[in-house]
């Protein structure tokens, strides 16, 4: 208790950064709040900087504490889903963001105020790229993600992506917070103004730049069945779904339609590969097209691959009980041109604890307590790359679901148009599904591409490149849209080089840590 009291300061302002973080967040909205969730923090933490020694482990449990309530608080919506991936995303999380600010303790006592600043952003932006690219990727909360809401704030994104958000989030909090220790600095006065406003005035300037960019138009109609993933997606059979999807496609499908799409895992008849154009689901997706001979098809699917030879199996396959042989288990998109050919992509990026096991060679035994997802649990088959669809002369980019939530994924692929199939129904009525579908409107700055997005229960719609929203249908709407979707061939910087400031950040924080190292030996 009396720890408790003498800490009453810290908690308090622990708990101010903790709701600060979560306000800014899509899709409560006041985004602007972000600018100074981090100044109590960095309060807290200064008030150990006179016993750098003995306060390690109270600059992380604070700091610990603080991001622990943000992440509960904004990403509560997971445990509908599985409460084990839940706790750990909260846990592995909060763990990642206060090791960055134990770091930077560590960093202004070795290297000095000025530097260790700057290592605060250097560390933690390298903490979120490598978020993006481990086998426990959780990339929901990245800084830059909290500006979805805000677009006219961000049309640069397509030269940073969401990364260069994060350093301009980060470098406003330091500057504001040093404004507050120092308030008669005119200096400092002048550099929050250019920092702050600075980039909200290059937003508006390539706004205009981009305004009417385009080569082409298709008429696309987009079905979302509303599904109830709980109940409904396996108590009516494959063939019922099948039938309620195409009889509501057809209300909005005519001669001139282009493209179809449906969510993710919108067939649910089991689909091998090796016979896939002879399954009851294909047979009757190829009598919608006899009827418009113009139409494509895109639909999600879990999909079959039966291995030929034991030397080619994969790391995921799977045995077939009593017999000699393997096959993989796949979360796919199933294209089906208008000339009757099938093209199959396989999704990359797979869901930690849903989809995938991380660290296979360690923690396979535990796959008992992966979560159902989609009729197949445990870790499914992936492909190493993204597959573009050829739609007429059109290259369309599909990415299902947890995909669209890395702009790097996308890096260096030549496209036209970019689709996003999902089920976002295992969340609930929640703030998930919102915060889903305003990302996208990211991947849309990022490409300065249109984005197709196509959910089970809602949200669907239509982005265009400048990442708004021109055709929607809410959660819990059975409805099908018909609308013309806009493509172009621009090659943005970001789709050429990626995420390169995280790359930089990784490269400097490497070098940040070797000189704390030095330094500290010499000292010895």
């Amino acid at each position: 208790m009396i720890i408790f009291v003498k800490h009453m300061r810290n908690y308090i302002f622990c708990f101010l950064s903790s709701i600060l973080l979560s306000l800014s967040w899509p899709v409560v909205g006041f985004s602007f709040l972000i600018f100074f969730a981090f100044v109590p923090l960095l309060f807290v933490l200064q008030g150990f900087e006179n016993n750098y020694d003995k306060s390690g482990l109270k600059v992380f449990l604070f700091s610990f504490l603080t991001f622990l309530i943000f992440n509960i608080l904004t990403t509560y919506w997971v445990y509908y889903a599985t409460l084990f991936g839940a706790i750990t995303a909260f846990f592995i999380n909060s763990l990642l963001m206060s090791f960055v600010f134990y770091l930077f303790h560590k960093a202004k006592k070795i290297l000095g105020k000025r530097l260790g600043y700057l290592s605060l952003i250097i560390f933690w932006i390298s903490m979120e790229y490598l978020h993006l690219n481990w086998d426990l990727s959780w990339p929901w909360l990245t800084l830059g993600n909290c500006f979805s809401e805000s677009i006219y704030l961000i049309n640069w994104y397509e030269y940073t992506g969401v990364l260069g958000g994060s350093m301009w989030i980060l470098l406003a909090n330091v500057l504001i917070f040093s404004l507050i220790n120092d308030f008669k600095n005119k200096k400092k006065i002048s550099a929050i103004v250019l920092i702050l406003f600075v980039p909200i005035l290059a937003s508006q300037l390539i706004s205009k730049k981009n305004k009417d960019l385009f080569i082409s138009t298709k008429k696309i109609v987009i079905v979302q069945p509303n599904v109830d993933p709980y109940i409904d997606k396996f108590s009516l059979g494959y063939q019922q779904q099948l039938k309620d999807f195409i009889d509501l496609a057809k209300t909005k499908i005519d001669s001139t339609t282009d493209l179809l799409i449906g969510p993710e895992t919108a067939l649910l008849e089991s689909l091998w590969e090796s016979k896939i154009e002879y399954s009851y689901s294909l047979k009757e997706l190829g009598n919608l097209q006899k009827k418009f001979p113009n139409l494509n098809i895109l639909l999600g699917a879990t999909t079959f691959k039966r291995f030929n030879s034991i030397d080619d199996i994969s790391s995921t396959a799977r045995q077939i009980r009593t017999q000699d042989l393997w096959y993989d288990v796949y979360n796919s998109a199933i294209f089906i041109s208008n000339l009757g050919k099938i093209d199959i992509y396989h999704k990359v990026k797979l869901v930690p604890g849903a989809e995938k096991i991380p660290f296979p060679s360690l923690l396979n035994n535990i796959s008992s307590l992966s979560v159902d997802l989609g009729g197949v649990s445990g870790s499914l088959g992936s492909d190493n790359y993204l597959n573009v669809f050829s739609l007429d002369t059109l290259k369309l980019l599909p990415l299902i679901c947890y995909e669209s939530i890395f702009g790097d994924l996308n890096k260096s692929k030549d496209f036209e148009l970019m689709c996003i199939i999902t089920n976002d129904g295992w969340w609930k009525n929640t703030s998930g599904y919102k915060q889903h579908f305003s990302y996208a409107k990211l991947r849309a700055i990022e490409q300065r591409k249109s984005i197709i997005r196509c959910a089970n229960t809602g949200q669907s719609g239509v982005i265009d490149m400048h990442g708004r929203v021109i055709a929607f249908a809410d959660w819990n709407e059975k409805v099908a849209i018909d609308v013309e979707v806009s493509s172009n061939n621009i090659k943005t910087f970001y789709n050429e080089f990626g995420d390169y400031i995280g790359r930089i950040s990784s490269f400097t924080s490497s070098i940040f840590l070797l000189l704390m190292f030095v330094k500290v030996k010499v000292k010895l």
